[in-house]
C-alpha cells in the first residue's frame, strides 16, 4: 500500500516560510516522486513514495522543498543539547533491541501534533511492517523520570491506563479490550512475557509494541519528548528514529536534539546516530545515465537543493548523506536526485537509433519446444510467481541450511524470498487443487534464483522445469517414464545416477546426468513433504536445469 499524506496546506508554507502556488506545488511534489491526490486552498494530499519515508509528513516535505526553492539548501544541521538520559534494555529476546532520542524546545500545536503522530503511523504501517519489525513511540518527557528501562514482564503482572483510555487495565486485558491491542496482539500474546517500557518511578511509558500509556500522551503543552523505537532489526530501528527525530526537531525555532545511552548486555549504544555518510560520487555517470552532460560545480549546486553536502575532489565529488535519507545506497540514487534536482521535464528525450534486430532469445525457443513436448505428454501448464518464501521453499522439503536470496523489507509474508527451485510451488498447486482428484499431472517452465558468490550480484537466474505426477499410484517408474520420453523427444542421451535428497524417499531419488554435468534430479516425494503440504497420494517428480543443456547442446 502506498501511503497518502495529507497535509494542512497553511502548515507546510508555514515551514517553508513561504506561500506557494497550486501550480508550484504540484510541480515540486512530482519532482520528488509523490503523485498528487489533491491540492486545494485548505490540503495538500499526495502519495510518497515507500522509499522516502522522510516526505511521510509535512516536516520532511517542507525541509526539502526549502532545499528545491532555494530558501535552505545544503545540509542541515540539526541543533543538539549535551542533555543525556540512560535507558536500559531488558526486552525479550522476541524484541530484542531498543533505541531511543530526546528532542527539547518544542512548539507545538493540534497540527503538528497531527502530524508527528500521522508519520509514527505511516513509519509503522510501511517500513515497520505494520509493527512487526519496529514499533515507535513518542512520550511527554516532563511526565517521565529518567533512567528509563525496556523489560518485560507477565500478563498480569502490572496495570497502566492505555492511551485514549480511562482505566487501568493488565497487560492482557489491553490486547482484549482495545482497539490496537486487538489489532496487534499476534506480536506477543503467544509469548509468557509482554515488552513493557518504564521510567524510574515505575511509571509505564508503553507496551510496545501494542499501545503508549495515557499518563505520557504527548499534547500541545508538550515542550520535551522522548522518542523509542523497539523492533527485532537494530539497523532498521536506527533508521527509523533518525526519520522521526529528524522531522520532529523542525517543530520548533531552538529545538535541539538530546541524545541516549543504551546500555546493553554487550555495551553501550548511544543514539540517535545523525552522522551523515560520505560517498565518494563520479559526475561522469550523470551524463552515463540521464545524458545530462554539465559541470561538476552545476551538480554540486544541485545535490546542495536535494539537501546533501557536496564538495568537488579532484575529478569526482564527495557527497554527504543526511542520516534520514535511507534510500541512498548506490551512486545511481545521487544520479536521481540529481534528475529531481534539475527538472525531469529538463532533460528533454530522444529517440535511440536501432541497433539491431529482435529476435527470440534461444532460451525461450528452447523452452517452448520443451513445452510443446509436455503438453503432447498429457501435462498441464501451470504459472507461478517467481516469489516465495523459505517454509515452502526449505522447512516443509525438509531442507536445512538452504541458500535463498530473500527480501530485506517484504510486504507479505508469503512472498519473501526468490524461489531457488519449481517443484514446491507445484505442490502448492496440488494442495489447492487436490479437490479435482487424481490423478493430476502438472508442470512449470520459469525461472529460479541460485545463490553464486562468483556472480556480480551474488545471484544467478536459471530457467527450470518442474514436473510433478499425483496419483495414488505415482512412483519413481513414473518420473523416470516421462524423462526418458522428454530427452528422447529432444534427442539427447543421458543417464540417472543413484542420488540422495531430503525431499525425496531415500532410495527412491536419482539424479540426472548429460555430458558428466548434472543437470536435473527425479525421484518420489517424502511422505513428510506430503503431509506438510496437506496432500493425500503419492507424487512423483523431476526437475531439470534448461540454462545447462542449452548451454550443452544449442
Amino acid at each position: 500500500m502506498v501511503p497518502v499524506i495529507d497535509i494542512a496546506r497553511w502548515d507546510l508554507e508555514r515551514l517553508v516560510e513561504k506561500s506557494l502556488s497550486d501550480e508550484e506545488l504540484e510541480n515540486y511534489l512530482l519532482r520528488l516522486k509523490c503523485e498528487v491526490e489533491e491540492i486545494n486552498d485548505d490540503i495538500v494530499s499526495y502519495e510518497a513514495t515507500h522509499d522516502r519515508p522522510d516526505l511521510f509528513s509535512a516536516e520532511g516535505l517542507a525541509r526539502a522543498l526549502k532545499g528545491l526553492l532555494g530558501i535552505e539548501t545544503g545540509l542541515k544541521i540539526f541543533k543538539t543539547s549535551n542533555y543525556r538520559i540512560k535507558l536500559l534494555n531488558d526486552g525479550p529476546s522476541y524484541r530484542p533491541y531498543v533505541v531511543g532520542a530526546v528532542v527539547e524546545g518544542l512548539e507545538l500545536d493540534e497540527e503538528s501534533v497531527k502530524q508527528l503522530m500521522n508519520l509514527q503511523e505511516k513509519l509503522h504501517i510501511t517500513y515497520c511492517r505494520n509493527r512487526r519489525k519496529v514499533s515507535i513511540g513518542l512520550y511527554d518527557l516532563n511526565k517521565v523520570v529518567p533512567p528509563i528501562k525496556y523489560t518485560h514482564v507477565e500478563p498480569r503482572a502490572i496495570k497502566f491506563v492505555p492511551l485514549e483510555e480511562t482505566e487501568e487495565m493488565y497487560l492482557d486485558e489491553i490486547l482484549e479490550k482495545t482497539e490496537k491491542g486487538r489489532i496487534y496482539a499476534d506480536l506477543i500474546k503467544e509469548h509468557k512475557t509482554y515488552p513493557l517500557l518504564i521510567d524510574s518511578k515505575g511509571t509505564v511509558l508503553s507496551m510496545p509494541p501494542i499501545i503508549n500509556s495515557e499518563d505520557t500522551k504527548v499534547t500541545v503543552d508538550t515542550k520535551r519528548v522522548f522518542i523509542d523505537a523497539t523492533g527485532i532489526d537494530l539497523e532498521t530501528l536506527i533508521k527509523v528514529l533518525n526519520i522521526l527525530v529528524t522531522s520532529t526537531v523542525e517543530r520548533g525555532k531552538n529545538a535541539r536534539i538530546g541524545f541516549v545511552e543504551i546500555l546493553m548486555k554487550n555495551g553501550v549504544l548511544v543514539t540517535p546516530r545523525l552522522e551523515p555518510e560520505k560517498m565518494i560520487f563520479d559526475p561522469k555517470i550523470v551524463e552515463k545515465l540521464i545524458g545530462l552532460r554539465i559541470e561538476n560545480s552545476q551538480i554540486v549546486e544541485l545535490l546542495e537543493k536535494m539537501r546533501f553536502k557536496a564538495l568537488p575532489c579532484g575529478d569526482k565529488i564527495e557527497v554527504w548523506i543526511p542520516a534520514y535519507r535511507i534510500d541512498i545506497i548506490h551512486p545511481v540514487d545521487i544520479v536521481e536526485d540529481v534528475a529531481m534536482a534539475y527538472g525531469y521535464e529538463e532533460l528533454g528525450y530522444e529517440i535511440s537509433p536501432p541497433t539491431g534486430l529482435g529476435y527470440i532469445a534461444p532460451v525461450e525457443r528452447f523452452s517452448k519446444r520443451v513445452r510443446e513436448i509436455m503438453i503432447g505428454l498429457q501435462f498441464q501448464e501451470v504459472a507461478n510467481y517467481m516469489m516465495s518464501n523459505p517454509i515452502a521453499l526449505a522447512k516443509k522439503m525438509r531442507i536445512k541450511n538452504a541458500k535463498i536470496v530473500q527480501v530485506e523489507n517484504p510486504k507479505m509474508e508469503k512472498y519473501t524470498a526468490l524461489r531457488n527451485w519449481i517443484i514446491p510451488g507445484l505442490l502448492e498447486v496440488l494442495a489447492s487443487n487436490k479437490h479435482l482428484g487424481f490423478p493430476l499431472r502438472i508442470f512449470e517452465i520459469g525461472d529460479v534464483a541460485i545463490v553464486d558468490e562468483t556472480q556480480e550480484t551474488k545471484t544467478r537466474i536459471e530457467r527450470r522445469l518442474g514436473v510433478v505426477i499425483y496419483s495414488e499410484e505415482a512412483t519413481l517408474t513414473d518420473a523416470m517414464v516421462y524423462v526418458k520420453a522428454l530427452f528422447n523427444s529432444l534427442g539427447i542421451d543421458y543417464k540417472v545416477i543413484e542420488h540422495d535428497h531430503p525431499s525425496f524417499i531415500e532410495g527412491r531419488c536419482g539424479k540426472i546426468i548429460v555430458k558428466n554435468r548434472d543437470i536435473g534430479f527425479l525421484g518420489e516425494i517424502h511422505p513428510e513433504v506430503i503431509v506438510n503440504f496437506n496432500l493425500e497420494a503419492p507424487i512423483a517428480a523431476f526437475e531439470l536445469n534448461l540454462t545447462a543443456i542449452l548451454d550443452l547442446f544449442f
